[in-house]
């Protein structure tokens, strides 16, 4: 077993006593996004408010479908899309690539795509500033693409990050996830970070980025206020909502990971406000990681978000990175700006948990179909889960979807496509092998894969039929 002391972004240090820092560990405690005590009041709080879900879940809840094993004829499992041993990008020409590799500013090992999002024929990739050599942060694909490993395209042109050495904050800085929204627009979070895997450095303000893919243009620019945004503040995840089909009452709802914090903004008003909760902060006893020999500690808050399908009661589903439990609040609740602290009355939590308390199932990315059936990357277990919605969230509830012979390496971004025939899209990365070890790029090391809704869920205890 390999133990990995790093930086204070993503894990506190092997000997890090997180009930008693005294003299617990040789690693100063200002190298921490919060103190100890930080974390475990807000935990112990959340813990202590967790109480029973309101009535009517439990009287619309309906027993899970036996699993049918011996229905399938045929494998209809997850399928490998693209894979890659390294990523490459493509230049306007050779020479440029040249060059850029020469001065360093192209570093292929060091690019690790992350977030995943689809429209129509197009994938979109982000590959976040973990390292130095990452030229571009917002990539795409097109989906019709004969090549199983093709290059990655700027998104939106390399116009938009040629003045990154002398107005970084005039493109796209560092981007960990996007979201497409039902008016064809893709809604792009811009942590303005660099240098991720030693720590937070903000050159650029949090922002937020919007495109109409319809015509490629540059709609909306929002920057986030200051005061939104703590020291070591990391905005990993985004949600978009439209109300009534009407595409300037749009929301996006949007996690800080490391200070625990959910900002949601007003597209119509082009407004934000921060909202606290300690349901945002990670689980302590679900802290601790091990993958391929790898040990590693994150005290990931609040990261998987999704929306319930549309009505006049959704619900914004949630959940912490380093944590086994589901919490949900109504989306009317977020929306209402004229809520102060009453607001922590409206977030609800599962009587249960994903899995059992002797269990670990850290879970990464989720999203929903509209049928209500919540799709989850488990990343301690390399399996994509779901749940039915219509079912009480219980161990016994959640299934296990098939991906097939191969063996997956940090499920990370998850999402469901607006398509009719709804698809799920999931892309695995190796991330606690590249901030941690080393990648072998002769090898797979990153994978997107694909499966239809309806079809991968059948005989589960995920069936919607």
């Amino acid at each position: 077993m390999v133990q990995y002391e790093q930086p204070h972004s993503y894990v506190w240090p092997p000997d890090y006593n997180w009930m008693n820092n005294n003299g617990a560990s040789n690693v100063s405690q200002n190298h921490y996004p919060v103190t100890s005590t930080e974390m475990l009041v807000p935990w112990l709080l959340s813990v202590w408010m967790m109480g029973k879900a309101p009535d009517d879940w439990s009287n619309k809840s309906k027993p899970p479908k036996k699993s049918n094993k011996g229905f399938r004829n045929e494998y209809v499992g997850f399928k490998d899309r693209f894979t890659w041993g390294q990523i490459d990008l493509e230049y306007p020409n050779q020479e440029s690539k040249r060059m850029a590799r020469k001065s360093g500013a192209f570093i292929p090992a060091n690019n690790l795509p992350l977030g995943i999002e689809v429209w129509k024929d197009k994938m979109f990739l982000s590959i976040p500033q973990w390292k130095k050599g990452i030229p571009v942060t917002l990539t795409s694909v097109d989906l019709n693409s004969n090549s199983s490993s093709p290059r990655l395209k700027p998104f939106p042109d390399w116009n938009w990050y040629t003045t990154a050495d002398t107005d970084p904050c005039r493109g796209l800085v560092s981007v960990f996830r996007m979201q497409v929204d039902k008016c064809d627009r893709l809604w792009v979070l811009d942590t303005g970070s660099i240098d991720l895997a030693k720590s937070v450095n903000q050159i650029c303000p949090t922002k937020l980025d919007v495109f109409n893919l319809k015509t490629n243009r540059h709609v909306r620019r929002f920057i986030f206020p200051s005061a939104q945004v703590s020291k070591d503040s990391l905005f990993t995840n985004i949600v978009v909502e439209i109300i009534n089909d009407n595409c300037e009452d749009a929301f996006a709802y949007m996690s800080d990971v490391f200070q625990y914090g959910l900002v949601v903004y007003n597209y119509k008003m082009d407004v934000s406000r921060r909202i606290f909760h300690p349901y945002f902060y990670p689980d302590p006893l679900h802290c601790r990681y091990h993958l391929d020999n790898i040990t590693f500690h994150w005290v990931d808050g609040i990261f998987g978000m999704s929306l319930s399908p549309e009505s006049k009661n959704r619900v914004l589903y949630f959940h912490a990175m380093s944590s086994n439990h589901e919490f949900y609040v109504p989306t009317s609740s977020l929306r209402n700006g004229t809520l102060g602290s009453d607001i922590l009355d409206h977030f609800v939590s599962f009587n249960d948990s994903r899995c059992h308390k002797h269990e670990l199932c850290q879970t990464s990315a989720s999203a929903m179909d509209t049928k209500g059936v919540m799709y989850y990357n488990v990343v301690t277990t390399a399996k994509i889960g779901c749940w039915n919605s219509r079912h009480e969230f219980k161990p016994s509830t959640q299934g296990v979807l098939d991906s097939g012979p191969v063996q997956l390496s940090f499920p990370n971004d998850l999402k469901v496509d607006q398509e009719p025939v709804q698809r799920i899209w999931m892309i695995s990365n190796g991330l606690h092998k590249y901030l941690y070890n080393k990648m072998n790029p002769n090898e797979i090391n990153v994978r997107v894969m694909m499966a239809y809704t309806d079809v991968v869920t059948r005989g589960t205890v995920c069936d919607s039929r």
